[in-house]
Protein backbone atom coordinates (compact mmCIF):
# COMPACT_ATOMS: atom_id res chain seq x y z
CA UNK A 1 0.00 0.00 0.00
CA UNK A 2 1.31 3.45 -0.87
CA UNK A 3 -0.03 6.99 -0.64
CA UNK A 4 1.03 10.28 -2.16
CA UNK A 5 -0.30 13.83 -1.96
CA UNK A 6 1.84 16.68 -3.19
CA UNK A 7 3.51 18.08 -6.27
CA UNK A 8 3.26 14.76 -8.12
CA UNK A 9 -0.52 14.62 -7.76
CA UNK A 10 -1.22 18.02 -9.32
CA UNK A 11 -2.99 18.15 -12.67
CA UNK A 12 -3.50 21.07 -15.00
CA UNK A 13 -7.05 21.66 -16.26
CA UNK A 14 -8.48 24.27 -18.61
CA UNK A 15 -9.35 26.54 -15.68
CA UNK A 16 -6.53 25.89 -13.22
CA UNK A 17 -4.54 23.39 -11.19
CA UNK A 18 -6.07 20.58 -9.13
CA UNK A 19 -4.35 18.45 -6.50
CA UNK A 20 -5.72 15.03 -5.77
CA UNK A 21 -4.03 12.08 -4.12
CA UNK A 22 -2.60 8.75 -5.17
CA UNK A 23 -3.49 5.51 -3.42
CA UNK A 24 -1.38 2.64 -4.73
CA UNK A 25 -1.21 3.32 -8.47
CA UNK A 26 -4.56 5.11 -8.72
CA UNK A 27 -4.97 8.88 -8.67
CA UNK A 28 -8.14 10.18 -7.02
CA UNK A 29 -9.62 13.60 -7.72
CA UNK A 30 -12.74 14.28 -5.67
CA UNK A 31 -15.07 17.27 -5.57
CA UNK A 32 -14.03 18.75 -8.91
CA UNK A 33 -16.32 21.67 -9.81
CA UNK A 34 -17.46 21.19 -13.39
CA UNK A 35 -19.96 24.07 -13.59
CA UNK A 36 -21.69 26.86 -11.69
CA UNK A 37 -25.35 27.82 -11.86
CA UNK A 38 -27.93 30.16 -10.42
CA UNK A 39 -31.18 28.62 -9.20
CA UNK A 40 -33.35 27.44 -12.15
CA UNK A 41 -30.80 28.66 -14.69
CA UNK A 42 -28.65 26.62 -17.11
CA UNK A 43 -25.13 25.82 -15.89
CA UNK A 44 -22.14 27.92 -16.94
CA UNK A 45 -18.42 27.21 -16.96
CA UNK A 46 -16.48 27.82 -13.76
CA UNK A 47 -14.18 30.82 -13.60
CA UNK A 48 -10.40 30.29 -13.80
CA UNK A 49 -8.56 30.27 -10.49
CA UNK A 50 -5.09 31.07 -9.25
CA UNK A 51 -2.93 28.62 -7.35
CA UNK A 52 -3.77 24.98 -6.65
CA UNK A 53 -7.24 23.75 -5.66
CA UNK A 54 -7.54 20.71 -3.44
CA UNK A 55 -9.56 17.85 -4.94
CA UNK A 56 -9.42 15.39 -2.08
CA UNK A 57 -12.97 15.48 -0.69
CA UNK A 58 -16.33 14.85 -2.33
CA UNK A 59 -18.35 17.94 -3.22
CA UNK A 60 -21.81 18.87 -2.03
CA UNK A 61 -24.69 16.69 -3.20
CA UNK A 62 -28.04 18.08 -4.31
CA UNK A 63 -30.67 18.22 -1.55
CA UNK A 64 -32.56 14.92 -1.56
CA UNK A 65 -36.32 14.61 -1.15
CA UNK A 66 -35.78 11.68 1.23
CA UNK A 67 -32.67 12.94 2.97
CA UNK A 68 -33.78 11.51 6.33
CA UNK A 69 -34.36 8.01 4.99
CA UNK A 70 -32.09 5.37 6.47
CA UNK A 71 -30.60 3.20 3.74
CA UNK A 72 -30.48 -0.59 3.72
CA UNK A 73 -26.81 -1.05 4.58
CA UNK A 74 -26.95 -4.80 4.18
CA UNK A 75 -28.15 -4.59 0.60
CA UNK A 76 -26.20 -1.43 -0.32
CA UNK A 77 -23.79 0.54 1.85
CA UNK A 78 -25.39 3.98 2.14
CA UNK A 79 -23.46 7.21 2.53
CA UNK A 80 -24.91 10.55 3.65
CA UNK A 81 -23.21 13.84 2.75
CA UNK A 82 -23.70 17.61 3.15
CA UNK A 83 -26.29 19.05 0.75
CA UNK A 84 -26.38 22.23 -1.31
CA UNK A 85 -27.99 23.50 -4.50
CA UNK A 86 -24.42 24.31 -5.52
CA UNK A 87 -23.81 20.66 -6.33
CA UNK A 88 -22.09 20.50 -9.72
CA UNK A 89 -19.16 18.32 -8.66
CA UNK A 90 -17.54 15.24 -10.14
CA UNK A 91 -15.00 12.62 -9.05
CA UNK A 92 -12.26 10.95 -11.09
CA UNK A 93 -10.26 7.73 -10.71
CA UNK A 94 -7.35 7.22 -13.09
CA UNK A 95 -4.02 5.41 -13.26
CA UNK A 96 -2.39 8.06 -15.41
CA UNK A 97 -2.07 11.83 -15.27
CA UNK A 98 0.33 11.97 -18.18
CA UNK A 99 -0.70 13.84 -21.32
CA UNK A 100 -0.81 11.65 -24.38
CA UNK A 101 -2.25 8.56 -22.73
CA UNK A 102 -5.76 7.88 -24.00
CA UNK A 103 -7.82 5.40 -22.03
CA UNK A 104 -11.55 4.70 -22.30
CA UNK A 105 -13.68 6.86 -20.02
CA UNK A 106 -16.69 5.58 -18.06
CA UNK A 107 -19.07 8.27 -16.79
CA UNK A 108 -21.60 7.18 -14.14
CA UNK A 109 -25.05 8.77 -13.68
CA UNK A 110 -26.38 7.92 -10.22
CA UNK A 111 -29.80 6.50 -9.41
CA UNK A 112 -32.55 7.78 -7.16
CA UNK A 113 -34.93 8.84 -9.89
CA UNK A 114 -34.58 12.52 -10.63
CA UNK A 115 -35.22 13.46 -7.00
CA UNK A 116 -32.75 11.55 -4.81
CA UNK A 117 -29.29 10.04 -4.74
CA UNK A 118 -25.78 11.29 -5.44
CA UNK A 119 -22.48 10.18 -6.92
CA UNK A 120 -21.49 8.75 -3.55
CA UNK A 121 -24.85 7.61 -2.14
CA UNK A 122 -23.78 3.98 -2.37
CA UNK A 123 -20.27 3.18 -1.25
CA UNK A 124 -20.08 0.71 -4.13
CA UNK A 125 -20.20 3.64 -6.59
CA UNK A 126 -16.49 3.98 -5.78
CA UNK A 127 -14.54 3.81 -9.03
CA UNK A 128 -11.18 2.61 -7.66
CA UNK A 129 -11.66 -1.09 -8.37
CA UNK A 130 -13.24 -0.65 -11.80
CA UNK A 131 -10.47 1.75 -12.81
CA UNK A 132 -7.83 -0.84 -11.95
CA UNK A 133 -9.72 -3.85 -13.25
CA UNK A 134 -10.18 -2.40 -16.72
CA UNK A 135 -7.41 0.22 -16.90
CA UNK A 136 -10.02 2.88 -17.62
CA UNK A 137 -10.82 6.34 -16.30
CA UNK A 138 -13.96 6.40 -14.12
CA UNK A 139 -16.01 9.54 -13.50
CA UNK A 140 -19.02 9.95 -11.19
CA UNK A 141 -20.98 13.16 -10.71
CA UNK A 142 -23.71 15.08 -8.93
CA UNK A 143 -26.34 17.27 -10.57
CA UNK A 144 -29.46 19.22 -9.66
CA UNK A 145 -32.51 17.13 -8.76
CA UNK A 146 -36.23 17.57 -8.00
CA UNK A 147 -37.43 21.20 -7.82
CA UNK A 148 -33.89 22.46 -8.34
CA UNK A 149 -33.41 20.57 -11.59
CA UNK A 150 -36.85 19.94 -13.07
CA UNK A 151 -39.35 22.59 -11.90
CA UNK A 152 -41.32 23.95 -14.86
CA UNK A 153 -41.47 27.72 -14.44
CA UNK A 154 -41.90 28.44 -18.15
CA UNK A 155 -45.23 30.19 -17.51
CA UNK A 156 -43.46 32.78 -15.36
CA UNK A 157 -41.20 34.38 -17.95
CA UNK A 158 -38.89 33.59 -20.86
CA UNK A 159 -35.87 33.53 -18.58
CA UNK A 160 -37.35 30.42 -16.91
CA UNK A 161 -38.20 28.52 -20.09
CA UNK A 162 -35.32 26.07 -19.56
CA UNK A 163 -35.87 25.54 -15.82
CA UNK A 164 -37.60 22.20 -16.33
CA UNK A 165 -34.46 20.61 -17.74
CA UNK A 166 -31.55 22.28 -15.95
CA UNK A 167 -30.83 19.05 -14.06
CA UNK A 168 -30.12 17.33 -17.35
CA UNK A 169 -28.24 20.38 -18.60
CA UNK A 170 -25.93 19.82 -15.62
CA UNK A 171 -25.26 16.31 -16.93
CA UNK A 172 -24.33 17.74 -20.32
CA UNK A 173 -22.15 20.38 -18.65
CA UNK A 174 -20.28 17.58 -16.87
CA UNK A 175 -19.75 15.78 -20.17
CA UNK A 176 -18.48 19.00 -21.74
CA UNK A 177 -16.04 19.35 -18.85
CA UNK A 178 -14.91 15.77 -19.45
CA UNK A 179 -14.52 16.48 -23.15
CA UNK A 180 -12.26 19.47 -22.47
CA UNK A 181 -10.29 18.14 -19.52
CA UNK A 182 -10.24 14.36 -19.29
CA UNK A 183 -7.14 14.20 -21.49
CA UNK A 184 -5.17 15.67 -18.58
CA UNK A 185 -6.24 12.62 -16.56
CA UNK A 186 -5.23 10.03 -19.13
CA UNK A 187 -8.67 9.71 -20.68
CA UNK A 188 -9.77 9.66 -24.31
CA UNK A 189 -12.37 12.39 -24.84
CA UNK A 190 -13.51 10.62 -27.99
CA UNK A 191 -14.21 7.34 -26.18
CA UNK A 192 -16.71 8.09 -23.43
CA UNK A 193 -19.24 5.48 -22.30
CA UNK A 194 -22.20 6.59 -20.21
CA UNK A 195 -23.59 4.15 -17.67
CA UNK A 196 -26.19 4.51 -14.97
CA UNK A 197 -28.69 2.58 -12.88
CA UNK A 198 -32.39 3.18 -12.18
CA UNK A 199 -32.91 6.94 -12.55
CA UNK A 200 -29.32 7.00 -13.78
CA UNK A 201 -30.26 4.62 -16.58
CA UNK A 202 -33.08 6.93 -17.63
CA UNK A 203 -30.59 9.80 -17.51
CA UNK A 204 -28.34 7.94 -19.93
CA UNK A 205 -31.23 7.49 -22.36
CA UNK A 206 -32.43 11.08 -21.99
CA UNK A 207 -28.97 12.62 -22.47
CA UNK A 208 -28.65 10.63 -25.69
CA UNK A 209 -31.70 12.60 -26.90
CA UNK A 210 -30.26 16.02 -26.03
CA UNK A 211 -28.86 18.02 -28.98
CA UNK A 212 -26.28 19.74 -26.77
CA UNK A 213 -24.75 16.36 -25.87
CA UNK A 214 -23.86 15.56 -29.46
CA UNK A 215 -20.32 14.25 -29.78
CA UNK A 216 -19.81 13.88 -26.03
CA UNK A 217 -20.29 10.10 -25.76
CA UNK A 218 -19.68 6.97 -27.79
CA UNK A 219 -21.67 4.22 -26.04
CA UNK A 220 -24.20 3.76 -23.26
CA UNK A 221 -25.47 1.33 -20.65
CA UNK A 222 -28.82 1.72 -18.88
CA UNK A 223 -29.36 -0.55 -15.88
CA UNK A 224 -32.90 -0.96 -14.52
CA UNK A 225 -34.03 2.35 -15.95
CA UNK A 226 -35.56 3.16 -19.33
CA UNK A 227 -37.99 5.63 -20.80
CA UNK A 228 -40.64 3.13 -21.81
CA UNK A 229 -44.42 3.11 -21.63
CA UNK A 230 -45.04 0.72 -18.73
CA UNK A 231 -47.10 1.94 -15.78
CA UNK A 232 -44.06 3.17 -13.88
CA UNK A 233 -45.04 6.50 -12.35
CA UNK A 234 -47.98 8.64 -11.30
CA UNK A 235 -48.57 11.21 -14.03
CA UNK A 236 -52.10 12.05 -12.87
CA UNK A 237 -51.21 15.48 -11.51
CA UNK A 238 -50.85 18.42 -13.92
CA UNK A 239 -47.34 19.66 -13.15
CA UNK A 240 -47.97 23.25 -14.26
CA UNK A 241 -51.02 23.46 -12.02
CA UNK A 242 -48.98 21.90 -9.23
CA UNK A 243 -46.25 24.53 -9.69
CA UNK A 244 -48.85 27.30 -9.64
CA UNK A 245 -50.47 25.99 -6.45
CA UNK A 246 -47.07 25.58 -4.80
CA UNK A 247 -46.00 29.13 -5.59
CA UNK A 248 -49.33 30.52 -4.40
CA UNK A 249 -48.70 28.87 -1.03
CA UNK A 250 -45.37 30.68 -0.95
CA UNK A 251 -47.00 33.98 -1.88
CA UNK A 252 -45.40 34.06 -5.32
CA UNK A 253 -47.12 35.10 -8.56
CA UNK A 254 -45.96 36.20 -12.01
CA UNK A 255 -45.72 39.73 -10.68
CA UNK A 256 -43.24 38.90 -7.91
CA UNK A 257 -41.68 35.74 -9.37
CA UNK A 258 -38.17 36.86 -8.45
CA UNK A 259 -39.06 36.37 -4.80
CA UNK A 260 -38.63 32.67 -5.50
CA UNK A 261 -34.90 33.22 -5.16
CA UNK A 262 -35.45 34.20 -1.53
CA UNK A 263 -37.28 31.00 -0.62
CA UNK A 264 -35.28 28.46 1.36
CA UNK A 265 -34.57 25.45 -0.85
CA UNK A 266 -35.85 22.86 1.60
CA UNK A 267 -39.03 24.88 2.14
CA UNK A 268 -39.60 25.07 -1.62
CA UNK A 269 -39.16 21.32 -1.97
CA UNK A 270 -41.34 20.44 1.02
CA UNK A 271 -44.10 22.81 -0.09
CA UNK A 272 -44.13 21.25 -3.54
CA UNK A 273 -44.37 17.74 -2.09
CA UNK A 274 -47.10 18.71 0.38
CA UNK A 275 -49.11 20.42 -2.35
CA UNK A 276 -48.76 17.36 -4.54
CA UNK A 277 -50.23 15.15 -1.81
CA UNK A 278 -53.05 17.59 -1.09
CA UNK A 279 -54.06 17.51 -4.75
CA UNK A 280 -54.34 13.72 -4.77
CA UNK A 281 -50.82 12.86 -5.85
CA UNK A 282 -49.36 9.50 -4.93
CA UNK A 283 -45.92 9.06 -3.43
CA UNK A 284 -43.17 11.44 -4.50
CA UNK A 285 -43.96 13.98 -7.24
CA UNK A 286 -42.83 13.00 -10.70
CA UNK A 287 -39.59 14.72 -11.67
CA UNK A 288 -38.01 14.14 -15.08
CA UNK A 289 -36.81 16.07 -18.12
CA UNK A 290 -39.55 17.41 -20.39
CA UNK A 291 -39.47 17.84 -24.14
CA UNK A 292 -38.32 21.29 -25.25
CA UNK A 293 -35.40 22.83 -27.16
CA UNK A 294 -32.93 21.15 -24.79
CA UNK A 295 -34.43 17.67 -24.83
CA UNK A 296 -36.15 15.97 -27.76
CA UNK A 297 -38.32 13.92 -25.41
CA UNK A 298 -38.89 10.25 -24.60
CA UNK A 299 -37.53 8.41 -27.65
CA UNK A 300 -40.37 5.88 -27.54
CA UNK A 301 -42.82 8.75 -28.05
CA UNK A 302 -40.78 11.34 -29.96
CA UNK A 303 -38.19 9.21 -31.72
CA UNK A 304 -34.45 8.70 -31.37
CA UNK A 305 -31.98 11.47 -32.11
CA UNK A 306 -29.37 10.85 -34.79
CA UNK A 307 -26.78 10.68 -32.00
CA UNK A 308 -28.79 8.03 -30.15
CA UNK A 309 -29.23 6.05 -33.36
CA UNK A 310 -25.49 5.70 -33.88
CA UNK A 311 -24.74 4.83 -30.24
CA UNK A 312 -24.47 1.14 -29.21
CA UNK A 313 -26.39 0.45 -26.01
CA UNK A 314 -26.63 -2.17 -23.27
CA UNK A 315 -29.93 -2.34 -21.39
CA UNK A 316 -31.01 -4.70 -18.65
CA UNK A 317 -32.63 -5.26 -15.29
CA UNK A 318 -32.87 -7.51 -12.24
CA UNK A 319 -35.15 -10.51 -11.81
CA UNK A 320 -37.48 -8.89 -9.25
CA UNK A 321 -36.68 -5.17 -9.36
CA UNK A 322 -39.29 -3.53 -7.06
CA UNK A 323 -41.35 -6.64 -6.35
CA UNK A 324 -40.91 -8.42 -3.04
CA UNK A 325 -42.44 -11.54 -1.55
CA UNK A 326 -45.40 -10.85 0.78
CA UNK A 327 -44.20 -11.03 4.38
CA UNK A 328 -46.58 -13.86 5.20
CA UNK A 329 -44.45 -16.21 3.10
CA UNK A 330 -41.06 -17.55 4.14
CA UNK A 331 -39.27 -18.73 1.02
CA UNK A 332 -36.68 -20.69 2.98
CA UNK A 333 -39.19 -22.78 4.97
CA UNK A 334 -41.98 -23.49 2.49
CA UNK A 335 -42.50 -26.92 0.98
CA UNK A 336 -43.22 -27.27 -2.73
CA UNK A 337 -46.87 -27.98 -1.95
CA UNK A 338 -47.09 -24.85 0.20
CA UNK A 339 -45.48 -22.76 -2.52
CA UNK A 340 -47.94 -23.96 -5.17
CA UNK A 341 -50.84 -23.21 -2.80
CA UNK A 342 -49.48 -19.71 -2.14
CA UNK A 343 -49.08 -19.00 -5.84
CA UNK A 344 -52.62 -20.22 -6.51
CA UNK A 345 -53.94 -17.96 -3.74
CA UNK A 346 -52.15 -14.95 -5.21
CA UNK A 347 -52.66 -15.52 -8.93
CA UNK A 348 -55.67 -17.81 -9.18
CA UNK A 349 -55.72 -21.57 -9.69
CA UNK A 350 -56.63 -21.48 -13.38
CA UNK A 351 -53.95 -18.90 -14.12
CA UNK A 352 -51.33 -20.95 -12.31
CA UNK A 353 -52.05 -24.00 -14.47
CA UNK A 354 -51.09 -21.91 -17.47
CA UNK A 355 -48.26 -19.90 -15.92
CA UNK A 356 -46.19 -22.39 -13.93
CA UNK A 357 -45.05 -24.46 -16.94
CA UNK A 358 -43.92 -21.23 -18.62
CA UNK A 359 -42.15 -20.17 -15.43
CA UNK A 360 -40.33 -23.48 -14.96
CA UNK A 361 -39.11 -23.33 -18.56
CA UNK A 362 -37.93 -19.73 -18.24
CA UNK A 363 -36.36 -20.01 -14.77
CA UNK A 364 -35.53 -23.66 -14.02
CA UNK A 365 -33.26 -22.78 -11.09
CA UNK A 366 -35.83 -20.70 -9.20
CA UNK A 367 -38.35 -21.93 -6.65
CA UNK A 368 -42.05 -22.01 -7.48
CA UNK A 369 -42.76 -19.16 -5.06
CA UNK A 370 -40.37 -16.94 -7.02
CA UNK A 371 -42.99 -16.47 -9.72
CA UNK A 372 -44.58 -13.93 -7.37
CA UNK A 373 -41.51 -11.70 -7.50
CA UNK A 374 -40.80 -11.97 -11.23
CA UNK A 375 -40.79 -8.51 -12.82
CA UNK A 376 -43.42 -9.00 -15.48
CA UNK A 377 -44.87 -5.51 -15.41
CA UNK A 378 -42.34 -2.85 -14.41
CA UNK A 379 -38.93 -2.65 -16.09
CA UNK A 380 -38.60 -5.98 -17.90
CA UNK A 381 -41.38 -5.15 -20.41
CA UNK A 382 -39.65 -1.84 -21.13
CA UNK A 383 -36.47 -3.74 -22.01
CA UNK A 384 -38.26 -5.64 -24.75
CA UNK A 385 -40.15 -2.59 -25.98
CA UNK A 386 -37.15 -0.27 -26.00
CA UNK A 387 -34.86 -2.78 -27.68
CA UNK A 388 -37.34 -3.44 -30.47
CA UNK A 389 -37.97 0.29 -30.92
CA UNK A 390 -34.24 0.83 -31.45
CA UNK A 391 -34.14 -1.96 -34.02
CA UNK A 392 -37.11 -0.50 -35.88
CA UNK A 393 -35.44 2.94 -35.84
CA UNK A 394 -32.26 1.54 -37.34
CA UNK A 395 -30.14 2.24 -34.25
CA UNK A 396 -26.70 0.85 -33.52
CA UNK A 397 -26.61 -2.57 -31.80
CA UNK A 398 -28.65 -3.01 -28.62
CA UNK A 399 -27.69 -5.69 -26.10
CA UNK A 400 -30.04 -6.96 -23.36
CA UNK A 401 -29.28 -8.63 -20.03
CA UNK A 402 -31.08 -9.95 -16.95
CA UNK A 403 -29.45 -10.31 -13.51
CA UNK A 404 -30.94 -13.35 -11.75
CA UNK A 405 -28.79 -14.71 -8.86
CA UNK A 406 -30.49 -15.87 -5.67
CA UNK A 407 -28.84 -13.87 -2.89
CA UNK A 408 -28.39 -14.98 0.72
CA UNK A 409 -30.39 -12.09 2.13
CA UNK A 410 -33.26 -13.36 4.28
CA UNK A 411 -32.15 -16.97 3.70
CA UNK A 412 -32.64 -16.63 -0.04
CA UNK A 413 -33.91 -13.64 -1.99
CA UNK A 414 -34.34 -13.06 -5.70
CA UNK A 415 -32.29 -10.26 -7.24
CA UNK A 416 -34.02 -6.93 -6.73
CA UNK A 417 -33.45 -3.31 -7.64
CA UNK A 418 -29.84 -2.16 -7.18
CA UNK A 419 -28.39 -5.57 -6.35
CA UNK A 420 -26.29 -5.50 -9.53
CA UNK A 421 -24.50 -2.20 -8.76
CA UNK A 422 -21.59 -3.70 -6.83
CA UNK A 423 -21.06 -6.24 -9.63
CA UNK A 424 -20.80 -3.67 -12.43
CA UNK A 425 -18.38 -1.57 -10.33
CA UNK A 426 -16.25 -4.64 -9.53
CA UNK A 427 -16.95 -3.97 -5.85
CA UNK A 428 -18.59 -7.15 -4.53
CA UNK A 429 -15.89 -7.47 -1.87
CA UNK A 430 -17.18 -4.23 -0.33
CA UNK A 431 -20.62 -5.76 0.24
CA UNK A 432 -20.82 -9.03 2.23
CA UNK A 433 -24.42 -9.68 1.14
CA UNK A 434 -23.19 -10.41 -2.40
CA UNK A 435 -21.59 -13.63 -1.14
CA UNK A 436 -22.41 -16.55 -3.43
CA UNK A 437 -19.74 -18.93 -2.13
CA UNK A 438 -17.13 -17.43 -4.42
CA UNK A 439 -19.31 -17.44 -7.52
CA UNK A 440 -20.00 -13.73 -7.03
CA UNK A 441 -16.53 -13.04 -8.40
CA UNK A 442 -17.29 -14.98 -11.58
CA UNK A 443 -20.49 -12.98 -12.11
CA UNK A 444 -18.64 -9.77 -11.35
CA UNK A 445 -15.98 -10.67 -13.91
CA UNK A 446 -18.66 -11.29 -16.52
CA UNK A 447 -20.49 -8.02 -15.87
CA UNK A 448 -17.63 -5.61 -15.27
CA UNK A 449 -15.50 -7.32 -17.89
CA UNK A 450 -18.13 -7.04 -20.58
CA UNK A 451 -18.69 -3.38 -19.72
CA UNK A 452 -14.96 -2.72 -20.08
CA UNK A 453 -14.81 -4.50 -23.44
CA UNK A 454 -17.89 -2.59 -24.56
CA UNK A 455 -16.19 0.69 -23.62
CA UNK A 456 -13.00 -0.28 -25.42
CA UNK A 457 -14.40 -1.86 -28.58
CA UNK A 458 -18.14 -1.20 -28.78
CA UNK A 459 -18.80 -4.93 -28.37
CA UNK A 460 -19.54 -6.59 -24.96
CA UNK A 461 -17.64 -9.74 -25.84
CA UNK A 462 -15.42 -11.16 -23.09
CA UNK A 463 -12.55 -13.48 -24.16
CA UNK A 464 -13.96 -16.87 -25.18
CA UNK A 465 -17.06 -16.70 -23.01
CA UNK A 466 -20.67 -16.82 -24.20
CA UNK A 467 -21.25 -14.67 -27.26
CA UNK A 468 -23.58 -11.73 -26.63
CA UNK A 469 -25.67 -11.03 -29.71
CA UNK A 470 -27.56 -7.79 -30.36
CA UNK A 471 -31.33 -7.62 -30.65
CA UNK A 472 -32.82 -8.14 -34.11
CA UNK A 473 -36.31 -7.88 -35.56
CA UNK A 474 -36.65 -11.64 -35.16
CA UNK A 475 -35.23 -12.32 -31.69
CA UNK A 476 -34.28 -10.63 -28.44
CA UNK A 477 -31.16 -12.36 -27.10
CA UNK A 478 -30.65 -11.81 -23.38
CA UNK A 479 -27.44 -12.42 -21.47
CA UNK A 480 -28.38 -14.04 -18.15
CA UNK A 481 -25.91 -13.07 -15.43
CA UNK A 482 -26.04 -15.79 -12.77
CA UNK A 483 -23.99 -18.67 -11.37
CA UNK A 484 -24.00 -19.87 -14.95
CA UNK A 485 -23.89 -16.93 -17.35
CA UNK A 486 -25.51 -17.74 -20.68
CA UNK A 487 -27.40 -16.16 -23.55
CA UNK A 488 -31.02 -17.12 -24.23
CA UNK A 489 -33.49 -15.90 -26.84
CA UNK A 490 -36.96 -14.60 -25.87
CA UNK A 491 -36.93 -17.12 -23.02
CA UNK A 492 -39.39 -15.28 -20.76
CA UNK A 493 -41.40 -13.29 -23.28
CA UNK A 494 -44.52 -15.46 -23.21
CA UNK A 495 -44.41 -15.69 -19.41
CA UNK A 496 -44.06 -11.91 -19.12
CA UNK A 497 -46.99 -11.25 -21.45
CA UNK A 498 -49.27 -13.78 -19.78
CA UNK A 499 -48.43 -12.67 -16.24
CA UNK A 500 -48.79 -9.05 -17.24
CA UNK A 501 -52.44 -9.70 -18.01
CA UNK A 502 -53.23 -10.57 -14.42
CA UNK A 503 -50.51 -9.08 -12.24
CA UNK A 504 -50.45 -5.29 -12.31
CA UNK A 505 -47.77 -3.25 -10.63
CA UNK A 506 -47.30 0.46 -10.11
CA UNK A 507 -44.17 2.01 -8.69
CA UNK A 508 -45.18 5.18 -6.90
CA UNK A 509 -42.31 7.56 -7.47
CA UNK A 510 -44.30 10.44 -8.86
Amino acid sequence: MSFEHGKNTIVKTEKGLLRGFRYNKTFHFFGVKYADAERFMPPIEVEPWEGVKEATSYGYICPNVQNNRIGNNVKNLHRFWPESEDCQYLNIWTNSITDGVKKPVLVWFHGGGFFDGSSIEHATYDGYSLCNFGDVVVVTLNHRLSVFGYLDLSDYGDEFKRSKNVGNLDLVAALKWVNKNIGYFGGDKDNVTLFGQSGGGIKVISVMNMPSAKGLFKAGMAMSGLEGTSNFSDHTIDTKELVKATLEKLGITKENIYDIYKVNGRKLMDTYITTHKERGGLGIPFFAPTANEDYLGNPIKYGFSEEAKKTPLIIGSNYSEFLSLPSKYDRSLMSEKEMVKAVEDELGQENVKRLLPLFYEAFPNHKTIDILTYDCCCIRPDIYEFAKARVEAGCAPTYCYLFTPILKLNDGTTSSHSTDISFIFNNVDMLPSTDLDGKEHDIQYEMAGRLIEFAKTGFPQLDSRAVWHPVTKEVTPTMIFDIKTEERNDFDKELMVEMGKIKKFKLIVG
